[in-house]
């Protein structure tokens, strides 16, 4: 057995020789601690091995956010550096001023009968017409949703509904087109709806929310080519004409509404610069003047901050 095992230890000295006995379990004890010892070193050597590789790992993930980041920043700045190029651009039409004024409508006689007038305040003042109408042109829906259609096949307004052969309030403007013809936002806004199926008789149907409350509808189509929740551009392609839902012929049916009342699109459709006064006498459901002033002071905000932005980067 283990515990009849023994160690001798002989000491000798000048007073002679002595015998110490030591058990062999105490040596096997001493064994096992220093296996003990060298089992925890390894393990700290392993446990900071591992930290170490996490914290390598962590530091290259931080200098990546950084990049991505910079990167961010970057492009956040060419995105300004191309709003102020399009708002110089507006603003700076000096070459084709006389060409300006008679596309915006600004009234040439007022500045005719002032003697003093220069060329400077004159582009001033057509600069600044020109960026609200802009503005105005580019958040409201204007223009057709189609480039090429055959027809109005139908209008605004009661009428005989050609498949049920009741009396219903058509909501909305019919444009007869081919089959895929592509159809365009008219206006700048944000998917609302864009899915295939019934929709109430719609078929496929895409609605459009745009600034100040307007909506816009385009219904009965062939394919859809945007997502619920996508921004879009004015003039983007959002989908293709066709015959889906309850339709007697490949047409594409338009809406404008306003707080979700339907509004006659003939005024939208025909609306653009040259005739920009337009819309305010065809259309008299919509609070022009409240929401022209609320536009107005929007752009000033952003002339305030712009200049503010400027002297802060000459400082």
């Amino acid at each position: 057995m283990i515990l009849d095992k023994r160690l001798v230890l002989m000491v000798t000295d000048q007073n002679g020789s002595r015998h110490i006995n030591v058990s062999m379990i105490f040596r096997q004890l001493s064994l096992y601690f220093l296996l003990f010892i060298l089992g925890i070193v390894l393990f700290l050597g392993i446990s900071i091995s591992a930290f170490n590789s996490e914290i390598k790992d962590i530091n290259a993930k931080s200098i990546l956010i950084g990049e991505q980041y910079q990167r961010m920043i970057k492009k956040n700045s060419y995105l300004n550096e191309q709003i102020n190029q399009r708002l110089e651009e507006i603003a700076l039409a000096g070459d084709r001023i006389n060409d300006l004024e008679g596309v915006i409508g600004v009234n040439k006689e007022e500045y005719e009968s002032e003697k003093n007038d220069d060329l400077l305040t004159r582009i001033d003042l057509a600069s600044i017409t020109g960026a609200q109408k802009a503005f105005v042109m580019k958040f409201i829906p204007n223009g057709r949703p189609l480039d090429h259609y055959r027809r109005i096949s139908a209008e605004f307004g009661n009428r005989m509904h050609p498949i049920l052969h009741i009396l219903h309030k058509h909501t909305g403007l019919d444009f007869s087109a081919q089959i895929n013809t592509p159809v365009y936002s008219t206006a700048d806004g944000v998917v609302d709806f864009a899915a295939n199926g019934w929709n109430g008789g719609y078929g496929k149907l895409v609605k459009i929310s745009h600034s100040f409350g307007f909506k816009t509808y385009y219904a009965h189509l062939n394919n859809i080519a945007v997502k619920s929740g996508e921004f879009v551009k004015k003039g983007q392609i959002i989908a293709y004409s066709g015959n889906s839902g309850v339709s007697t012929g490949p047409h594409l049916h338009y809406e404008v509404r306003f707080l979700n009342q339907p509004l006659n699109p003939i005024n939208f459709v025909k609306w653009d610069m040259k005739n920009f006064d337009s819309i305010f006498e065809k259309e008299r459901k919509i609070a022009w003047q409240s929401l022209l002033t609320t536009i107005n002071n929007l752009m000033g905000q952003e002339k305030w901050d712009q200049q503010q932005l400027s002297l802060k980067e000459q400082n």
